[in-house]
């Protein structure tokens, strides 16, 4: 083919231009998308025409000839991944409504048979309506505007979920929205789901386990649900306490962990927190109102108390989900909260309750505990029992920094027990009530990591 002399780039994107056109006519898909890249950084009015190309292969993907391995949905599939990808380069972006309407197609193909025209119809009319211009101000003006399924088209999704769970469950999270609750019909859905798994959890209470596939309808739905960004509602609420106490009901079919494992995801963060915050209440309501000292608490169990009540479970597992869940409900880190506890212990000098919170997972926290608490020390006894406690009993083979740190500790305690026990002067100070805080408060100047031996000697001698 002869081309005019200086416009050879432009005579050979037009020829590009015509086998991409005659590849998609005979079906030769491979060879056309090759042609894809080439033809974006073409000249003219080519990117544009090729453009609408892409756009006509997608919104009418039962024109396309296909063969007996693909069908005209997969197809479409194929060449909107193609045309996001050009828009991409363009910053720009496909409308939803496009991405809604395929996924709806492909969907529909792994879903029952037997399933109402009519039905299929308005899930298609829900899923193909846009957004026009901004979104009202408002939940009221919002529910005016979006479109809202019918009774019966949401029963019929229910028994989806009964059926096939996992095609139901992708539907719905197309029907539901993205992560940020703006879907099409994203709170009254919601609503009309949670009353369902409520619904269903009642028929779980009886002698039987329900209507078959109940389970897995209420595990599909729980996956779906998403938690909204303003205050929870009561009927969320509701959902968590009625699912705890489905879980906690002897030879209840539903299981715990897969509860909790439906809720894990990142729509569902808050869901899990709640359910979390009914845990802890409902355990915390039956702790003991007493620490193992015998001190009562209040009414109310405050943090140290129950995280002492909740790590003296026998069952670890047990005792770990509690606190997770419970330090959860309270937005403070687990560790944080063990670490608070055990200075409360110390402060108070509940030696037994300290060595019992730090008897198994903490342990490692115990010399820790030590360097942060040793100022809290009123008295060279209570010095020596924090000690003995946390550190002499300790496992050797723990942090060397902190274990020689708490060495030295003990090496000063030594000395500053046999200067007391030598000066008849310091005996004498600490026989008079008027002085006792005096002392301690100078003891207390004492117990510092850094302090030598010879500094330690002459701070005995100026207390004598």
């Amino acid at each position: 083919m002869n081309h005019p002399f200086g416009k050879e780039e432009d005579a050979s994107q037009k020829q590009l231009f015509r086998f991409f056109c005659e590849c998609l006519r005979r079906g030769e898909w491979e060879l056309a998308q090759a042609c894809v890249p080439q033809l974006h950084e073409a000249q003219g009015d080519i990117p544009k025409r090729v453009e609408d190309i892409l756009q006509a292969l997608v919104m009418c993907p039962d024109l396309l000839r296909c063969g007996q391995d693909i069908n005209p949905q997969r197809l479409a599939w194929v060449w909107l991944l193609v045309l996001e990808k050009w828009l991409a380069q363009e910053k720009r972006l496909l409308p939803a409504v496009s991405r809604r309407k395929l996924e709806f197609l492909l969907l529909s193909e792994d879903l029952p048979g037997d399933i109402p025209e009519n039905i299929l119809k308005e899930l298609y009319e829900t899923l193909a309506q846009g957004t026009v211009g901004p979104v009202p101000d408002g939940n009221q003006r919002r529910e005016s505007w979006t479109p809202r399924l019918s009774s019966e088209a949401i029963s019929v999704l229910w028994d989806f979920l009964r059926q096939t769970p996992q095609p139901a469950q992708a539907l719905l999270e197309l029907l539901l929205g993205e992560d940020d609750g703006a879907g099409l019909c994203h709170q009254s859905l919601q609503n009309a789901l949670v009353d369902l798994i409520r619904k269903a959890l009642q028929t779980l209470q009886g002698p039987d386990s329900g209507p078959p596939g109940v389970v897995n309808a209420i595990y599909g739905a729980l996956r779906t649900l998403h938690c909204p960004a303003e205050p929870l509602g009561p009927e969320l609420r509701l959902l968590c306490e009625e699912l705890l106490e489905a879980c906690r009901t002897e030879g209840s079919p539903l299981q715990e962990e897969q509860v909790l494992g439906c809720l894990l995801h990142k729509a569902g963060r808050g869901l899990v927190s709640l359910y979390g915050h009914t845990y802890a209440e409902k355990v915390t309501e039956k702790l003991p109102r007493a620490t193992t000292s015998g001190k009562v608490s209040p009414d109310h169990l405050d943090p140290e108390q129950a995280m002492l009540a909740l790590f003296s479970n026998p069952d670890p597992a047990q005792a770990w989900k509690v606190a997770y869940f419970y330090c959860l409900s309270n937005s403070k880190h687990f560790l944080e909260q063990v670490l608070v506890t055990a200075l409360t212990l110390l402060k108070e000098e509940d030696f037994p309750s300290l060595s019992c919170l730090l008897d198994r997972e903490f342990r490692p926290l115990s010399r820790l505990l030590v360097l942060l608490g040793w100022t809290h020390c009123q008295s060279l006894e209570s010095a020596k029992k924090l000690l003995q406690t946390l550190h002499r009993t300790q496992d050797q083979g723990c942090d060397e920094l902190l274990r020689d740190a708490c060495d030295g500790l003990w090496a000063h305690l030594e000395v500053l027990e046999w200067c007391v026990q030598q000066s008849r002067c310091c005996k004498s100070l600490l026989n008079l009530p008027g002085q006792v805080s005096t002392v301690s408060v100078q003891y207390s100047r004492l117990f510092v990591p850094g302090n030598s031996r010879k500094h330690l000697l002459i701070a005995s001698h100026h207390l004598c």
